[in-house]
C-alpha cells in the first residue's frame, strides 16, 4: 500500500509517475517531532536506503544530509555525497515499511546517531510530499516503490561490460594505446571513458582537432573491436564569444540568472562558465540537441559530470576572499589568519553561491538552493529526452555523477 501525505507547498520534482491523492490524519509508524518526524528503534532494528551515501548497508548509527555535493574524499565521516535518494526501508522486528521524502532541497537524517533508539528526519523547509509504503516484506515494498517512481531506462548490453576510465587521455593515440594494451594482455574491454581533455579548451560539445583529428574514425575503429567511447559532458558552459553553446544560450536567455537578472557566473574546469537552466523544458530541449554533435560521430554513451553543480569559485566569493586577505595583509586586527584560510577553503561549492542564482519555473523565480538536488537530474533528463528524438531506435548509455530519484527513467 502506498500513501501520500502532503505538507506545505511541495515543489513538483516529477520524481514519481503515480498520481495519488493526499491523505489526512496521522502518518502510520511515525510521530511528529517539531518540524519533522521520528520513529523509536528497537535494539535489532535496521534502516536501509539513501542510495549513494557513506558507511554500510545498514545506515543506523550515523547522521546524513541529502545534499548533492562534489565530495571526492569518500570517507566515512562525510554527511553527503553526489546523490540525493530520500528512500528508506525500515525493518524492526515484524514491522517493515518504506519512506520516500520527495523534497528537492536538504533533508536531515539522524538514524540512531544522537540516540541509539531514535530515528528522526526533517526537511530544510516544511514543503514536501511524504510517501509511506507498507503491507509487505522488503522485496514487496521495493517493488511497490518502483511502481511509484516508474521503470528505469534500459542501457545497451555493452554497458554491463568493463569500462576503462581515468583522467589524462590527452590524445587519440592515448586512447588507441589503451585499447592495444587490453588486447595484448587478453583483457576484456567494452568502453573507454574520455574526460575533458578531448574537448577544445574544456568547452562542451567541442573536439580538439589537434589531439583528436577524426573522432568519428576513432569511434568507428574502436567499435569494430567491440569498444565504445564514452565522452564526458560538464555542466558549466564555457564563456567564450566564439562558442555557439555559449552565445546561443546567452541570446535565448537560457542560463541561470542572479537576482538582478544578469547571468550567474562561476569558475569550473573551462574557467568562467554559465549554467543552463535545466528546470525549463525549452532549455532541456536546446541543450539536449547539442549531444547530436557527438552522436553524429558514432558516440553511443555519455558521462554527465560536475552537475551538482560543482563550483570552484564564484566572482562574489572570490571578491570576498580578496577583501579578507587584503585586510589581513594590511594588519587589520579584526581579521585573524585562520579567517583567511577559512575563506579560501570555502570558495569551492560554497552554499552561499547556491543562493546567488535562480531558476525560472513557469515564470516564477526559484532560488537554486531550494531545488539544488534537481540540477543533475534535469541535465541528464535533457540528454535522455534528446536521444529519444535523435536516435529513437538506439539504446544510449547515460552516466551521471549527480542524481535524484526519478532520473533513472
Amino acid at each position: 500500500m502506498i500513501q501520500r501525505f502532503s505538507f506545505g507547498h511541495p515543489f513538483p520534482t516529477q520524481s514519481v509517475v503515480l498520481s495519488l491523492p493526499a491523505e489526512s490524519g496521522p502518518v502510520p509508524f511515525l510521530t511528529p517531532d517539531g518540524t519533522g518526524w521520528r520513529f523509536t528503534l528497537s535494539e535489532q532494528a535496521a534502516v536501509y536506503g539513501l542510495g549513494e551515501m557513506p558507511r554500510g548497508i545498514n545506515k543506523r548509527g550515523w547522521h546524513y544530509i541529502t545534499n548533492n555535493t562534489d565530495e571526492s574524499r569518500h570517507s566515512e565521516d562525510k554527511l553527503s555525497f553526489y546523490g540525493a535518494h530520500n528512500f528508506l526501508l525500515v525493518r524492526d522486528g515484524s514491522t517493515c515499511f518504506g519512506l520516500f521524502v520527495d523534497f528537492p532541497g536538504k533533508v536531515y537524517y539522524d538514524i540512531g546517531y544522537t540516540r541509539h533508539d531514535l530515528f528522526s528526519f526533517h526537511t530544510e523547509t516544511p514543503d514536501y510530499d511524504l510517501y509511506l509504503l507498507s503491507g509487505g516484506n522488503e522485496n514487496a515494498i521495493c517493488k511497490e516503490f518502483r511502481t511509484l517512481i516508474g521503470r528505469s531506462y534500459i542501457p545497451p548490453k555493452w554497458a554491463f561490460g568493463l569500462a576503462q576510465s581515468r583522467w589524462g587521455y590527452k590524445t587519440e593515440e592515448d586512447v588507441r594505446e589503451v585499447a592495444r594494451q587490453y588486447k595484448e594482455h587478453d583483457l576484456p574491454l567494452d568502453m573507454i571513458c574520455m574526460d575533458i581533455d578531448y574537448m577544445q579548451d574544456y568547452a562542451d560539445f567541442t573536439v580538439n582537432k589537434e589531439r583528436f583529428p577524426d573522432l568519428a574514425k576513432l569511434s568507428a575503429d574502436l567499435k569494430a573491436q567491440g569498444i565504445r567511447l564514452v565522452p564526458i559532458i560538464d555542466a558549466g558552459v564555457r564563456i567564450a564569444p566564439n562558442d555557439p553553446t555559449c552565445t546561443e544560450g546567452l541570446e535565448k536567455g537560457y542560463f541561470c540568472k542572479k537576482a538582478d537578472g544578469t547571468p550567474f557566473v562561476a569558475a569550473v574546469w573551462p574557467g568562467k562558465a554559465y549554467f543552463a537552466d535545466f528546470l525549463r523544458p525549452e532549455v532541456r530541449e536546446w541543450f539536449g540537441h547539442k549531444y547530436k554533435a557527438l552522436t553524429d560521430c558514432g558516440i553511443e554513451g555519455f558521462w554527465n559530470d560536475m552537475n551538482e553543480p560543482s563550483i570552484f569559485y564564484s566572482q562574489e566569493g572570490l571578491a570576498d576572499f580578496k577583501e579578507t586577505a587584503k585586510k589581513y595583509v594590511e594588519g587589520d586586527p579584526e581579521v585573524p589568519h585562520y579567517m583567511v584560510g577559512g575563506k579560501l577553503q570555502a570558495l569551492a561549492n560554497n552554499h552561499e553561491d547556491y543562493k546567488r542564482f535562480y531558476h525560472n519555473v513557469n515564470g516564477e523565480q526559484v532560488r537554486h538552493d531550494k531545488v539544488h538536488n534537481l540540477f543533475g537530474y534535469n541535465m541528464t533528463r535533457s540528454a535522455g529526452e534528446a536521444f529519444e528524438r535523435i536516435s529513437p531506435d538506439k539504446r544510449i548509455l547515460m552516466f551521471s555523477r549527480s542524481s535524484y530519484i526519478g532520473m533513472h527513467r
